[in-house]
């Protein structure tokens, strides 16, 4: 990892180099906004070549792709903040899906995962295994017994995913009039409470209970 460039400190080995490429693009981002920072700029940022960039991250897609990663990181802090003390199921997850809703449209690091030029490729990765499993244990596992309710893991996944997706389609097709604070909460519970109790409900007369 030694050479030139990096502003004359290497990075110590390949994570520290990740680290630093992603903190400049985020800051590059916070100044410009995702249409304006390029693999040039944040490659001038830290005195290297755009071949050492391709290194790590061989599209500007993927580059976008782990800002946004990190920054949700720092997020899943907030959503616990936004959602302590809740232990009833439906409000969980209706403030925690209100709470997204609302903020990450506001954020340009956020942002970035569902919205570069690109809402295919960050629709997918919005709903891939990785990010399920991360809202997963960010947003329900661990607040309240999921199993009182028929939830195992793989029920809370395809909870998670009904939530992504429904996020999604806020952000990239908003309802008009908008709906925030009090409206959009009343409408996530009145839509969402049926299909989150449900999963604990017996199932009717003569039929059989999904597996």
């Amino acid at each position: 990892m030694a050479g030139r460039g990096w502003g004359g400190s290497p990075p110590v080995d390949e994570a520290d180099a990740r680290r630093r490429i992603v903190l400049a693009t985020a800051e590059w981002v916070r100044r410009l906004g995702a249409p304006a920072t390029t693999m040039q700029v944040v490659a001038d940022e830290l005195g290297i070549t755009r071949r050492t960039m391709y290194r790590y991250h061989p599209t500007v897609e993927d580059l976008f792709a782990a800002v946004g990663r990190a920054a949700l990181l720092d997020f899943r802090t907030r959503v616990d903040e936004a959602t302590a003390g809740i232990r009833d199921a439906v409000t969980l997850v209706v403030e925690s899906l209100a709470f997204a809703i609302e903020v990450v449209p506001e954020e340009p690091l956020l942002h970035l995962l569902v919205d570069v030029g690109r809402p295919d490729l960050y629709g997918a990765q919005m709903v891939s295994p990785d990010i399920v499993a991360l809202c997963r244990e960010a947003v329900l596992e661990g607040r309240l017994d999921w199993a009182v309710l028929g939830y195992d893991r793989a029920a809370l996944d395809e909870l998670v995913t009904v939530m992504l997706r429904m996020f999604h389609s806020f952000v990239f097709v908003p309802p008009d009039p908008p709906l925030r604070g009090d409206a959009l909460r009343e409408w996530l519970r009145r839509w969402l409470a049926p299909a989150i109790l449900a999963r604990g409900q017996a199932p009717a007369a003569g039929v059989p209970r999904s597996p």
